[in-house]
């Protein structure tokens, strides 16, 4: 588009929306052009040029809390992939969230933790130790404190009674591992006290 603007939408929420989508699909010289124009994302011909048909197909934000989104995001900017969506929807419509199966459905990971109660870096951390979904979102996380702290210790020990959360305290734990011989010269000591 050359020349000064007659539309009278320049300053409008719906204006820098189409601009923003415009420059990362076609300038490729834009900061985002890499993740759009260099990926095949387009603007349809209806709206390339015409903020004018940009806002007859969108129509106008519904409130300054809503933001463009495409349904698909391996397609372009269309009226039937556009859609105006709150930013925590477009934030879980986004190819980096990582997506997670469960029950035959395909969710985002933050949409399955926010059901389930579960903090989004303890899923996580559990599928990359290779948990199911499953098992991941079925087993509650420990309980915290108020101040974020894990709960006290409330279980005695079985063997010398201290308060602990397993059946042993940590010194007991480690008392009833075997001893580690890492050298040569340790193993050689340890055979011979082993033969006499």
């Amino acid at each position: 588009m050359s020349g000064k603007p007659s539309h009278g939408l320049s300053y409008t929420p719906e204006y820098k929306a189409w601009q923003t989508l415009r420059l990362r699909c076609t300038v490729p010289t834009n900061p985002a052009y890499k993740d759009y124009g260099a990926r095949g994302i387009t603007v349809c011909d209806r709206w390339v040029d015409s903020v004018e048909n940009f806002l007859a197909d969108m129509g106008a934000k519904p409130s300054p809390a809503h933001e463009l989104d495409r349904e698909n995001n391996d397609k372009g900017y269309s009226p039937e992939n556009c859609r105006w969506v709150t930013r925590k929807v477009n934030d879980r419509n986004r190819r980096s969230n990582r997506m997670v199966e469960y029950k035959g459905e395909t969710q985002a990971l933050v949409h399955w933790c926010e059901r389930f109660g579960i903090r989004q870096d303890t899923a996580k951390k559990r599928l990359d130790a290779g948990w199911t979904p499953e098992k991941c979102f079925g087993t509650a996380a420990r309980e915290k404190a108020a101040n974020g702290q894990a709960k006290p210790l409330t279980h005695p020990c079985a063997t010398c009674d201290a308060p602990t959360r397993g059946a042993l305290c940590r010194v007991c734990e480690n008392k009833a591992r075997p001893a580690r011989v890492n050298s040569a010269h340790e193993r050689e000591i340890v055979a011979r006290a082993a033969s006499r």
